[in-house]
């Protein structure tokens, strides 16, 4: 985990793969004050400083904790040499009090724990007995709690030393330096979004009011070849029935304000019939998206059939289509002209292959202080991405650019160069989560990572993790 401070943005990201997903710990949002309380942690006021000092400093980004030690509610302290008078388990309990009244001057401080960006320093201090060298176990107290609150957030850099006495003769004393986002930038309203992976196009975005799905597909059906012998799932023909996992789908997708359609083929379309209807979220592309859907029985009201060039305002949410193309695909010979309309039969269920692109869009989805522009193939018309300037673009970068005159550099130059650039629909994604996709970092993201390097070193490029929620500030 990484957090990066550019111009006004503190982002909190995955920057590689790590190995295979637990679906019972993806996914699970970052909320600090909400993990105190399933802990049964209640924070104390906090202790009040002892001498000519305060219990923290703010410069920058950065706070800086003064040393706190093992204070109990009834004011009293823990007390002793570790290897003389108090136990390493007694330690490890005195470390993580300690660990908690740190807690509670950082939320006196920010007012919010959210805030957080990440926990960067500790310094643990045990007063020890002449031959105690186990000190690293007593400071685990602090740490591990930390961990437990703040996730991966909460893992830092560490000093553990003995010292030959301590203020009163408590057994420790903890410094802290954690990095913390500017003042109303978390928070429901506050400009703080989350993105989360489903694979191919697929993402869920949500500044904490309204959530829009962007081409989700969470079912992943193994199609057309270019699967994996390990994956012991049902093969599919294109001119196969299409159908939706509904159970992961109701795992991952709670709830959906608006649903945001590149285009119609199966692995964008195929499983927002469902999710339309168990979310009732509008839902937004382009005429033969919309027909598609009516054929699976989703509400004329919720349906928003659009062409590009439309820019529209709903309630804490505006997006403006964007006209697009579609990939190079079939060695460049690939176009579809296809079209469905009013007049055109269709009934559900629909094979994979009459799920056609019908025309292929992007969208500039803005949100309350950040502006997405989201990409559902690897192409793009120039001209209608010039002026965009989004703060994070969701760039299509899988192998089918190749075959497209200085795409990265073009793309990058045509949005404004970005401070945020988020890879999409690089991942093989026939594949369920949790197989590797390390083939496709290889060929589809790191020559797109060194192009940015060259032409764009202000961006920060963020390789996601499926099902891995992504903070940017």
């Amino acid at each position: 985990m990484k957090a990066t401070l550019r111009a006004g943005f503190v982002v909190t990201a995955v920057l590689a793969l790590c190995g295979p997903l637990s679906l019972a710990a993806q996914g699970t949002p970052y909320d600090p004050e909400a993990r105190l309380a399933e802990l049964g942690i209640e924070l104390p006021e906090p202790p009040d400083p002892v001498a000519n000092y305060v219990n923290g400093v703010q410069t920058g980004n950065l706070i800086f904790l003064a040393g706190k030690g093992p204070l109990r509610s009834d004011g009293t302290e823990v007390r002793g040499k570790l290897g003389a008078d108090v136990t390493i388990e007694e330690g490890y309990e005195a470390a993580r009090l300690t660990a908690i009244n740190q807690l509670a001057v950082l939320k006196a401080m920010l007012g919010d724990l959210s805030r957080v960006v990440r926990v960067v320093k500790v310094l643990g201090m045990v007063n020890s007995a002449p031959d105690f060298v186990q000190q690293p176990a007593v400071i685990n107290g602090f740490s591990d709690l930390i961990v437990e609150v703040f996730g991966d957030r909460g893992r830092h850099a560490r000093a553990a030393v003995g010292m030959a006495s301590l203020p009163r003769g408590q057994s420790v004393e903890i410094e802290l330096v954690v990095e913390v986002a500017p003042e109303g930038q978390v928070g429901p309203g506050s400009g703080s979004l989350e993105l989360t992976y489903f694979g191919a196009a697929g993402w869920r975005i949500s500044d904490g009011q309204v959530v829009v799905l962007v081409d989700p597909w969470p079912s992943r059906l193994k199609y057309g070849g270019g699967g994996h012998p390990d994956d012991a799932r049902p093969d599919f023909a294109r001119d196969d029935l299409a159908w939706s996992d509904t159970t992961l789908i109701d795992s991952l997708i709670p709830e959906a304000d608006y649903i945001l359609v590149h285009h119609g083929h199966f692995d964008h379309l195929g499983d927002i019939p469902y999710i339309a209807r168990k979310t009732g979220a509008k839902v937004i592309g382009t005429e033969t998206t919309a027909m598609i859907l009516r054929a699976y029985g989703v509400p004329d009201e919720q349906l928003y059939a659009v062409r590009g060039g439309e820019d529209y305002q709903f309630e804490g949410f505006s997006v403006r289509v964007v006209p697009g193309l579609h990939s190079a695909l079939d060695e460049k010979h690939y176009f579809d002209s296809r079209r469905y309309d009013e007049n055109t039969p269709l009934q559900a269920p629909l094979r994979i292959d009459q799920f056609i692109e019908g025309g292929s869009l992007s969208f500039l989805a803005r949100f309350e202080r950040r502006t997405v522009l989201t990409m559902g193939s690897m192409n793009f018309i120039e001209r209608e991405f010039q002026g965009l300037e989004p703060d994070i673009l969701l760039a299509g970068i899988n192998g089918s650019r190749l075959g497209l005159y200085d795409y990265d550099r073009r793309l990058l130059e045509a949005t404004g160069f970005p401070r945020v650039v988020i890879p999409t629909h690089w991942d093989n994604f026939r594949l369920p989560y949790g197989f590797s996709q390390q083939a496709n970092v290889e060929r589809n993201l790191l020559p797109f990572i060194e192009t940015a390097r060259r032409v764009s070193p202000e961006t920060t490029v963020i390789t996601p993790v499926h099902l891995e929620p992504i903070r940017v500030h």
